[in-house]
């Protein structure tokens, strides 16, 4: 339903599931992503919140911090949307799809550097394109440094 933008049907629906332990985390996960795809950002948070405390698999739970994160950033709350990232990045270390949005967030907290170093090091690891393997070794020299001159 939420995908067809029926929110508020699909929400009513979730509401139900609220009362039974084993589904909570569930509900409130879907509940929020409901608000998010809606445009009401500020409604999905507690819902994420209240999901990482029910019961989730790997991958919702996944999915719940990277939502929260996401969600703290489009409403410009950095600070929190970076700590959301990290706890993220700590749980999963694997899911490069975190990395740019992580990038985007340490740029807006003004860490340009840190930002940039972490962009190209992403590139570096997941380029298929030749043309950039073939300056990896500068590419990720000048990733550790971006300041220093030679």
């Amino acid at each position: 339903m939420r995908k067809e933008g029926k929110y508020s049907e699909s929400r009513r629906l979730l509401e139900g599931l609220l009362l039974n332990e084993h589904y909570q985390g569930q509900a409130h996960l879907h509940i929020a992503w409901s608000f998010d795809n809606e445009g009401r950002e500020q409604l999905a948070i507690s819902h994420y919140q209240q999901a990482l405390l029910g019961k989730l698999t790997s991958i919702e739970r996944f999915d719940t911090l990277f939502g929260l994160a996401s969600t703290f950033t489009s409403l410009g709350q950095y600070k929190k949307a970076l700590r959301y990232f990290e706890k993220t990045i700590d749980e999963y270390p694997n899911s490069v799809e975190v990395q740019p949005f992580y990038a985007m967030c340490l740029y807006n907290l003004g860490e340009h550097k840190k930002a940039t170093s972490l962009l190209l090091e992403l590139l570096i690891s997941t380029t298929s394109s030749e043309a950039i393997k073939e300056y990896q070794r500068a590419i990720l020299l000048y990733a550790k440094d971006l300041d220093q001159k030679w």
